[in-house]
């Protein structure tokens, strides 16, 4: 039996469909526990990440999930009562809450067989650490940091202390915007992060005064000359695609339970797609979500659009746009033939959106700038990979009409992405890697 835990940096987990929110993700960190805990029956998933605090078994998670927030929270509760830590918290107080929370948890990271942990919104420090100008003063991370991050990462060191070589943390990364750039990691990464994109990225290691086996890790491993100056390793983060978009399609996860295939070619709508704003900032103009709006998706008159929109955004579009339910999803992917993924937050990364709608019947053009890398088209039949990527505007009208238009066609392309869908969803190319890790 082998004891795994398992959370996310940066955040809590919601463990319910319900508690996900508006369409747009979290969905992933309760749909692969639950098929990890299955696949391996005899061992125990400690759920070490915050979360939404409910008994795993009272919202469908197998008995091998344990949950020790359910206890851990009035503790940490009751502990920044008395300490009267509040908003705003100084150095000290990070300190005083980051070393209390690992002795509350030491014991259970300290046992741990694995680990498994996905990547959310963190800093690159996360406990107060010393500035790399030399000066000898602290940082002063984000109080978000102090409660759902520093705890985890500072859990992992101490792990991977006990055998730096033989534990090594599993990390998934489902989102653009969260690549490594955690200084407080003490131990460098000589395996992969598993994500929906290949590429690579340099990180800063703290050190905490420890520079014991860098000899080991230079020699084997891209990891550079300890950085006297602020006491760090250089060492540089792979990340390795690894198909992880679909994990929240599964049947028996929240999600993938909505999941209803239907080819029916007799709709009400031609066009109609989920799509949020995402993040602007440093994107170039044609990869803008509202630029994309503008001029590939608005001209088509959709049947519907579904999303989280600022306000300044709308009245440049000049159109009402609100979220939709999870509930809702599927029957209004089901009100029209076709629908369109774009780039989020200007990246290449493959997501989701057209999995989800392969698996409902329903033919997903991409944007070019979507999956730059090709990963989700790569094994495709050739009839997906040469419709389904359009290369303008004035393409995605044509093909939106001829769908609406030929019937024997558009029901040739919706068989061809659900027959790739279920051949993606019994790879599970994500969880065998998950696997080969954590049991060798």
């Amino acid at each position: 039996m082998s004891d795994i835990g398992y959370g996310k940096i940066g955040r809590s987990m919601p463990l319910t469909l319900e508690k996900c929110g508006n369409l747009g993700g979290d969905v992933e960190m309760v749909a692969v526990v639950k098929e990890l805990a299955l696949r391996h029956p005899t061992d125990r998933f400690f759920l070490i990440g915050r979360n939404s605090g409910e008994l795993p078994q009272s919202v469908g998670l197998p008995d091998n999930v344990i949950n020790p927030w359910i206890m851990w929270s009035l503790v940490v509760r009751d502990f920044m009562k008395n300490e009267n830590i509040r908003g705003n918290m100084t150095v000290e107080q990070h300190i005083r809450l980051r070393e209390f929370m690992l002795e509350l948890t030491g014991n259970t990271f300290k046992n741990l067989d694995g680990v498994v942990m996905w990547v959310g919104q963190h800093g690159s420090t996360n406990t107060p650490l010393p500035m790399t100008n030399g000066s000898g003063k602290l940082t002063k991370p984000h109080d978000s940091y102090a409660y759902y991050a520093s705890f985890l990462l500072q859990g992992i060191n101490h792990w991977r202390d006990q055998d730096p070589f033989k534990l090594e943390e599993v990390y998934l990364n489902a989102d653009a915007r969260n690549k490594h750039k955690m200084r407080d990691l003490k131990w460098p990464l000589t395996h992969p992060i598993l994500t929906q994109y290949t590429f690579f990225n340099k990180i800063k290691n703290a050190r905490y005064g420890d520079d014991s086996h860098f000899e080991e890790f230079s020699s084997k491993y891209d990891v550079s000359a300890v950085d006297r100056t602020d006491g760090t390793w250089r060492s540089v983060v792979s990340n390795v695609y690894s198909r992880l978009e679909i994990n929240g399609l599964a049947p028996g996860t929240p999600f993938g339970d909505l999941i209803r295939f239907d080819n029916n070619w007799d709709r009400p709508g031609d066009f109609g797609l989920f799509i949020n704003e995402a993040r602007a900032i440093g994107v170039t103009d044609q990869r803008k979500r509202l630029t994309i709006m503008q001029e590939w998706i608005l001209p088509l008159n959709p049947f519907f659009i579904h999303g989280t929109w600022s306000e300044q955004s709308l009245i440049k579009l000049d159109r009402s746009i609100t979220p939709a339910p999870w509930s809702d999803y599927y029957p209004k992917l089901h009100s029209v033939r076709c629908t369109f993924t774009t780039p989020s937050s200007g990246s290449g990364w493959a997501t989701a959106k057209p999995w989800e709608a392969f698996a409902g019947g329903t033919v997903c053009f991409f944007h070019p700038y979507y999956d730059d890398q090709g990963h989700i088209l790569r094994d495709a039949p050739p009839d997906l990979r040469n419709w389904l990527r359009v290369s303008s505007p004035a393409q995605l009208a044509e093909r939106v009409r001829l769908m609406s238009r030929d019937r024997g066609l558009w029901e040739h392309i919706v068989d061809l992405q659900r027959l790739h869908f279920n051949d993606a969803l019994r790879e599970k190319r994500y969880l065998k890697m998950i696997e080969e890790r954590i049991y060798g």
